[in-house]
């Protein structure tokens, strides 16, 4: 089948190859009608055209591309898998609203290679659960200008935005929520390459070291045992995969669970499970995405006038 090109949409919109050119690769500097875009983008639809990134880039100045990187590890159980995986969706999402494509790449949590990034040009970056000690092995795959914002990573470097749960709020408010439950109050939360996040979660817990359940796939068949011996407390559970199979693995107990929802699927957990969610559509995925999306935008401006836009570190409260 012949590939459909902007010739082919002139033709059918009855309006210059220049128009469609303007209207197809977003040039904001030409006053073109709201009917005359409209007709370009209906033909462009009815004949399937298809972009070339390449020649997109060309005119942008950019290449189109951005980058969802994570850390993955032998501990990551089915639970790590999903959320990682409905992560990248998320992100698919967001970047075919904004016109960009995506490149998803899990790296080794100890031993990240992220060569293949040197073989694509990628305009922005977003980086999740990455250790601290391995950081600047992955950043210095990227051109200088590229912006790269992290996600449940907690690294002190002014250089790079952090998009990180307040979860000293949130544990504050599980508090009061539940301070007439009685029992003993535990907290489940899954295997992180990041220390510092692990550390700001488990000081926002205020908990003692036996009341804390760090779930792998190496330790799964522990966690009933756990569960028993906080018979008749609360618990908290970090993220919905998480939450979902605690919540299996809890029935019969007499436990009140609250999940801290930080991958926009409330909808997995089941009744009776407490549930603390970020704004709607405003998550850390979303929050990130924005900041990244605003330094490419950004490009040309004066960097120190950019970065002021942005704190270092950004807070998602949860509710």
């Amino acid at each position: 089948m012949k590939k459909t090109t902007m010739k082919d949409i002139a033709r059918e919109a009855k309006v210059s190859v220049a128009t469609v050119s303007y209207i197809l690769n977003k040039v904001d500097n030409q006053k073109i009608t709201d009917e005359t875009r409209c007709r370009v983008l209906e033909a462009a639809d009815k004949l399937n055209y298809i972009p070339s990134l390449t020649a997109r880039s060309l005119v942008r100045g950019k290449s189109g591309m951005v980058a969802l990187l994570f850390s993955r590890s032998e501990q990551d159980g089915l639970w790590k898998k999903l959320y990682y995986g409905m992560l990248a969706e998320r992100m698919d999402e967001l970047c075919k609203q904004a016109g960009y494509h995506l490149l998803v790449l899990g790296m080794d949590a100890e031993k990240p290679t992220p060569e293949i990034i040197r073989q694509r040009e990628v305009d922005g970056v977003l980086l999740a659960g990455v250790k601290k000690e391995t950081f600047r092995d992955i950043s210095i795959h990227f051109s200088i200008g590229v912006p790269i914002v992290l996600l449940d990573s907690h690294i002190d470097d002014p250089l790079f935005h952090k998009v990180v749960i307040d979860y000293r709020q949130a544990f504050e408010l599980w508090r009061e929520q539940t301070a007439d439950r009685g029992g003993r109050p535990f907290l489940v939360l899954d295997t992180l390459a990041n220390k510092g996040t692990v550390k700001a979660i488990v000081d926002a817990a205020q908990l003692n070291e036996e009341s804390v359940f760090v779930l792998t796939a190496d330790n799964a068949d522990r966690l009933p045992d756990f569960l028993a011996r906080h018979q008749g407390g609360c618990g908290v559970v970090l993220n919905e995969f998480v939450g979902a199979f605690v919540a299996h693995v809890s029935r019969g107990l007499d436990l009140e669970l609250t999940a801290f929802c930080t991958s926009g699927c409330a909808e997995l957990l089941p009744p009776g499970v407490r549930m603390f969610t970020s704004e709607e559509n405003r998550g850390q995925l979303e929050a990130a995405f924005e900041i990244m999306q605003f330094y490419i935008e950004s490009k040309d401006k004066d960097p120190e006038q950019v970065r002021s836009e942005y704190s270092e570190y950004i807070s998602i409260p949860l509710k």
